[in-house]
């Protein structure tokens, strides 16, 4: 039995997270909406030009919040209209230091960076029925609109479209005038805002920023509902939709469980999946998704799914199933860029062609433009999906650090430890290290019996932080 497509909203601390939960009961797409004190994603701040880089095009800018913004010169070029972006040929043609003008935060650095956020010149405000984009004079209505709801809002919306681009999108259909006027003019006056001071001018709560993205069902009708967690913040998303966007009261609900509402869904339990170093497949094989600067890899592994049958179709339906977790995957976690993927050589008639086509049915599934190639000859399928923000992984786990081996580790300190061993200072000579290192030599306690043959002294084991070899007088 299915059920109707819903979305749940759990506010927290320092922000909210909301998940589509599909007719299968299975959470689809998991968002992540943070308070703009601890992302400035897409919020609009008043910035100051502090520096303008000629060798490298990129200005710096102050946003005020601490927070320092850096521009590009293609983005710089956006400020630069008609037939004088001809005419631009550096950084300095575009910003000059000192000024001041209204940005956009459009890409956080990465976890471990301490640089300063991307910003554009033009911002753009994503509401419910409309975008609103500074730089610009116009008014655009999407296609689906019926010519009684251009006639309706038009001539409310001209007045707004004098300094911004307004594109009116087909939800405004489903709205009352007064609601569309409304966010016209709030997403307007955030965009003509003064400048005077660095600091920010505009973000949507997360709340807001919950119920912005909760989807329509199919795209097209609005019975999809809104589920959220806890009495007040129900109470607080009731208050939001009755001022800014009345179409979504009637599609929410609260959650009256005992459990969490994303332990009642299975969220917390898929976010535990994806986090974890392999995702196994119901054969018995398994996948693992490696995230690195330049791509996504996925591995694709037999584990034990050959037994029980032949090698053949074992490696067929392996496959398949690691097709479905992937594509799954990289929607639920959020993964943008390239991503490749190693699937298992497969030598069964119709098996590549049957394993493209399962492909090519679930990459349109996902809300999220997403192209792939076909399947080449070392097993190889490439995927490109539309970077959206920041990654499942990458935002709950910091990334790896490069360790050495305690072997490696435990040899280099012999080694030093023989080299030091041949000088005159008399002493014990002390090796000092981790646990594993220490446990290591203990081990191979040959290697340590050299030692002490090779520098005639006495030789100690320590614990340490660090790895050491000192000579310690006697």
């Amino acid at each position: 039995m299915t059920n109707p497509p819903l979305t749940v909203i759990e506010p927290g601390i320092g922000g909210a997270r909301s998940a589509d939960i599909d007719e299968d009961g299975l959470p689809t797409d998991l968002r992540f909406h943070d308070d703009i004190s601890l992302s400035p994603l897409d919020g609009v701040f008043a910035a100051r030009i502090t520096s303008v880089d000629t060798a490298n095009d990129m200005a710096f800018a102050d946003l005020g919040c601490g927070l320092q913004g850096v521009m590009n010169l293609r983005r710089a070029k956006l400020r630069v209209k008609g037939p004088n972006s001809r005419k631009v040929h550096s950084i300095k043609d575009c910003v000059t230091e000192g000024e001041r003008l209204l940005v956009q935060v459009i890409a956080e650095p990465g976890t471990q960076e301490a640089k300063a956020v991307s910003i554009t010149p033009r911002p753009r405000l994503m509401g419910r029925y409309m975008v609103a984009e500074a730089g610009t004079s116009r008014l655009n209505f999407s296609k689906d609109l019926p010519p009684r709801t251009l006639k309706a809002l038009e001539s409310d919306l001209k007045p707004f479209a004098q300094n911004a681009t307004l594109i009116v999108r087909s939800r405004a259909e489903r709205a009352p005038v007064e609601a569309v006027i409304a966010e016209a003019e709030r997403l307007t006056v955030a965009l003509a805002a003064p400048t005077d001071t660095p600091g920010l001018v505009h973000a949507f709560s997360p709340l807001e920023k919950a119920l912005l993205a909760a989807p329509d069902a199919n795209n097209q009708t609005n019975d999809a509902a809104i589920m959220v967690e806890g009495g007040s913040a129900f109470a607080d998303a009731k208050a939001i939709a009755s001022k800014h966007w009345p179409d979504l009261l009637d599609r929410l609900s609260p959650y009256k469980g005992s459990d969490p509402a994303f332990d009642h869904y299975g969220v917390n339990e898929a976010i535990d999946e994806a986090l974890s170093p392999r995702i196994e497949l119901p054969s018995g094989g398994w996948i693992s998704i490696t995230e690195t600067p330049a791509m996504t890899v996925v591995d694709v592994n037999m584990g034990s799914a050959f037994k029980g049958g032949s090698a053949s179709d074992a490696k067929v339906q392996v496959n398949l199933e690691a097709a479905l977790a992937t594509l799954y995957h990289l929607r639920f976690q959020d993964i943008g860029g390239l991503v490749v993927v190693d699937f298992i050589d497969m030598s069964a008639k119709g098996a590549a062609r049957e394993l493209m086509s399962l492909i090519e049915r679930m990459a349109r599934t996902d809300r999220v433009p997403l192209n792939h190639t076909g399947l080449s000859t070392f097993g190889l399928v490439e995927f490109a999906r539309k970077r959206s923000g920041v990654s499942l992984k990458g935002r709950m786990q910091a990334p790896g650090l490069p360790r050495r081996r305690a072997s490696a580790v435990a040899i280099d300190l012999l080694r030093r430890g023989a080299h030091l061993g041949r000088s005159k200072t008399h002493g014990a000579l002390i090796v000092s290290g981790p646990d594993p290192v220490i446990n290591w030599i203990k081990a191979h306690s040959a290697f340590l019996d050299e030692l002490k043959q090779t520098s005639h002294r006495d030789v100690e084991l320590m614990l340490g932080s660090e790895p050491d070899v000192f000579l310690r007088g006697g």
